[in-house]
């Protein structure tokens, strides 16, 4: 009895949980504010005013995906749409917020639809991460290659021993090809170089 009722507590925490989670994603989206910002200052409040890390910022565009296709089938019979305004009309309601998104009925889609009330598209705000990820990669591509500069000329001044003295000079002195086949025999001093 006591295991059981200790299982069924936790199920109730984890549920919890999970509608507390759930509570903060809907708050991030509305913060975002879509229908002011648009989908570029959406995504820009996301990766610059947020506050929230990458990996927070990927559980938001997750969330947001999901809830987008949740309404699929839900709102299949809409009529007058594409299939990219179909898209655009659910990103649409998913980012009108939580109680909005709660409170949608197919006669609620369709008015959207033959009012006009979505605009393109709210699961472009997300591509302001990609942007955040590849310029991350690219400094930190830039912070390696410097260290591993400083660290040849630290080499070259003989004060990490005079092999890699020797080795630093026979790389300097060498032609392209063959600084090709010491980056390989030597990727750990010389591979982010060439």
């Amino acid at each position: 009895m006591k295991i059981r009722s200790y299982i069924h507590g936790m199920e109730n925490k984890v549920k919890k949980m999970s509608k507390s989670m759930e509570s903060v994603m809907w708050q991030v989206i509305e913060d975002m504010n879509f229908n002011m910002r648009g989908h570029k200052g959406a995504g820009l409040y996301l990766t610059n005013e947020s506050g929230l890390s990458l990996d927070g910022m990927r559980k938001v565009e997750s969330f947001a995906r999901r809830k987008c296709g949740e309404l699929y089938k839900q709102l299949f019979d809409v009529t007058g749409v594409s299939d990219d305004s179909y898209d655009d009309l659910r990103w649409q309601i998913v980012a009108n917020g939580e109680e909005f998104y709660n409170n949608i009925t197919l006669e609620k889609a369709q008015s959207m639809i033959d009012n006009n009330e979505f605009n393109e598209s709210f699961g472009y705000a997300f591509h302001q991460i990609d942007d955040l990820e590849k310029l991350i990669e690219e400094e930190t591509a830039i912070n390696e290659r410097d260290l591993q500069l400083a660290h040849l000329e630290e080499c070259r001044q003989g004060k990490h021993g005079s092999f890699k003295q020797v080795l630093v000079s026979a790389f300097d002195k060498a032609d392209n090809d063959n600084k090709m086949k010491l980056s390989f025999g030597f990727q750990n001093m010389f591979g982010e170089i060439v």
